[in-house]
């Protein structure tokens, strides 16, 4: 995708405060305009509640008749085909409801009829068709060659009989699955509701700005962006001080969800749960330590680039000592970036239209109000982070957020999870089978990566002085350098499983010791706030989505490569890109990345051009850095 060109009128967006500046007025929604900024269940789901629950009925007729198949699914080529086409439909079927229901829970938590009826659902679904899976594996490759050859529409099938092969030595007897699949809610799911339970009742403090209350957890990126110091601080330790109230519950939920989950991945033959998450991803647990290793030998990289950052910062604010909360401040003669959801629409497609007219099309369907297709008004009982969801074969994806309050964090989430629902609509447009809508996530998460830096990149290529340039490309990096970030935090994850097999962690002081020290290896911020130990709290996907931020490291070395590629070769690696977006999972990913844009996960190169790019940039920052400064 070429860098957009079209020039931006930045200092029309440009309204946040300085440092020293009092805070001015600014609505990142519209309060007239709130009501569109919130799903429309009846356009896009079931008209009520009621007529949700009834529609139940057609996917149960569905899977009636996929299980009038039982015991027979490979008898023939006319069986198999059917077994197959009825299973997509009632996958097509299941998560309309399955959506539905969790975005009924996550715009308001304290509906916990949807997500246990949502739990229950997915446990149906997967025990109804456990034998699917018994019945697939026993397939060899020989007989599904002399079934295609009579039925030619089985071909399509291919790599789903050859999944179903793989996991042929992780599965269990028929009736064993089914059991698992009808206790997973009770092994490995309601610790997430713990979690979020914990959340909705702590006494989260407030903090005072400029005549406004603050709520550290509801409107953190207030409080992180103030340009006054005490309110950072205050946020800061206020937020963790909230996370610390519960503390004990969130150890007992972390530590029993990895129990459990290790134990069911031993019965299906795997080490533990983060070798049965890595299988899943077509990669070994050896893998992964290995990258977190290579990030690991880099972590001096990554603290000279903390360094820099916080050099600078202490010389525009005056300070004899900068501390984490300091680093959003900015020089005094710029306005901090504050963008309006409408100016962030504009935004993100002005840098992603590039893409071309299907692209940018399906991004304009995601970001119109008038679709309901998104929900980012800030509330009560509200499900933390953002994320987007769409059901395979339908042009019916969504956007969720916290909370949208107009920072250039809040426009790259919107990009990032905008990049993930044109994903679902470009399968969708290319009639990809439901089969092969997912596949792992490291690839969806790459493309959502490249759309922040794009982003980032748009807005800095476009700012009309030294000073805007100087912050978007701040932004840029810090984009691309969270991939140390998010690699400490999957690294975390990754010890904290092992060290619960190990009999090592028992306690929320042995989760916090875990923290400190992975954390100190590549942040210089890790010994200087005791606070960062309870970053084991502050991931939500550790109870949510267990063994999740693995995929975020991979897909940061991948997106950083594709904007490497897009540099070099922007019409080449756009139609490559786009076509290996559209074509959805119909091959192991080594597979794919190799046919469609001529890579290899296991290439060192991979993660060595990622930090030639990382090292351009900083040299940029470096140069604009040398210019001036414009402190107090």
């Amino acid at each position: 995708m070429p860098i957009g060109l079209r020039p931006l009128a930045c200092a029309a967006l440009l309204a946040g405060a300085a440092p020293g500046e009092a805070q001015t007025s600014f609505e990142p929604i519209p309060p007239e305009q709130a009501a569109r900024y919130r799903f429309d269940f009846a356009r896009n789901f079931y008209a009520t509640a009621e007529a949700e629950r009834k529609a139940r009925s057609t996917l149960r007729a569905t899977l009636a008749q996929l299980e009038k198949l039982k015991g027979r699914v490979a008898s023939s080529p006319e069986t198999l085909l059917g077994a197959l086409e009825l299973n997509e439909r009632a996958v097509s079927q299941a998560m309309r409801h399955i959506i539905y229901l969790y975005l009924r829970f996550a715009t308001n938590t304290r509906d916990q009829e949807s997500q246990d009826a949502q739990n229950r659902l997915i446990a149906e679904l997967n025990t109804r068709t456990s034998f699917l899976q018994q019945e697939l594996m026993r397939i060899e490759p020989g007989q599904f060659k002399r079934f295609a050859a009579q039925k030619p529409a089985l071909q399509r099938y291919a790599f789903v009989v050859r999944s179903a092969r793989r996991l042929r030595p992780h599965t269990l007897g028929l009736r064993e699955e089914e059991i698992l699949s009808t206790l997973a809610p009770h092994l490995g799911e309601w610790q997430g509701e713990l979690y979020q339970a914990s959340l909705d009742r702590t006494d989260w403090p407030r903090v005072q700005d400029d005549g406004r209350q603050i709520h550290v957890h509801h409107q953190e990126g207030d409080w992180r962006n103030s340009p006054e110091r005490r309110v950072r601080e205050e946020g800061f330790k206020g937020l963790y001080a909230g996370y610390r109230s519960h503390r004990d519950f969130y150890a007992f939920a972390l530590l029993r969800q990895v129990k459990a989950r290790n134990e069911v991945a031993r019965l299906r033959r795997y080490r533990d749960y983060p070798a049965e998450a890595h299988f899943a991803l077509h990669l070994t647990t050896q893998q992964v330590k290995d990258l977190f290793r290579r990030l690991e030998e880099q972590g001096e990289f990554n603290k000279r680039y903390q360094r820099l950052r916080a050099e600078r910062v202490r010389q525009i604010g005056g300070f004899d000592e900068v501390n984490v909360w300091d680093l959003t401040v900015i020089p005094r003669g710029l306005q901090r970036p504050r963008f309006t959801i409408e100016e962030a629409a504009r935004v993100i497609r002005d840098a992603l239209a590039p893409l071309g007219q299907e692209h940018s099309g399906e991004l304009a369907e995601l970001l119109d109000p008038a679709n309901g297709r998104l929900d980012l008004v800030p509330g009560e009982n509200r499900v933390p982070g953002a994320f987007a969801w769409g059901m395979p074969g339908s042009q019916t994806s969504i956007f969720y957020s916290f909370n949208y309050e107009g920072y250039f964090d809040d426009v790259s989430a919107l990009a990032h999870e905008a990049g993930h629902a044109v994903h679902y609509e470009l399968m969708a447009n290319n009639r990809v089978p439901a089969s092969y809508t997912s596949g792992p996530t490291y690839f969806t998460e790459s493309f959502a990566m490249l759309n922040e830096l794009l982003v980032a990149d748009h807005l800095y290529r476009n700012a009309g002085d030294d000073l805007r340039r100087t912050y978007f490309l701040e932004q840029f990096l810090g984009q691309a350098m969270s991939v140390f970030g998010v690699g400490r935090q999957a690294a975390l994850e990754q010890a904290v499983y092992d060290q619960v097999q190990a009999g090592k962690a028992r306690t929320p002081d042995d989760l916090d010791r875990l923290a400190r020290e992975i954390g100190a290896r590549t942040s210089i911020w890790h010994d200087r706030h005791p606070e960062l130990a309870m970053e084991w709290i502050a991931v939500h996907h550790f109870y949510r989505q267990p063994m999740y931020y693995v995929n975020y490291v991979w897909a940061n070395f991948l997106s950083l490569k594709y904007y490497q590629m897009l540099r070099q070769d922007p019409g080449g690696f756009i139609r490559r890109y786009l076509a290996l977006m559209r074509n959805g999972f119909d091959a192991p990913p080594a597979e794919l990345l190799k046919k469609f844009l001529g890579l290899r996960l296991d290439d060192p190169k991979l993660a060595a051009d990622a930090f030639s790019v990382l090292e351009g940039r900083i040299q940029e920052l470096e140069a604009l850095y040398a210019k001036g400064v414009e402190g107090p």
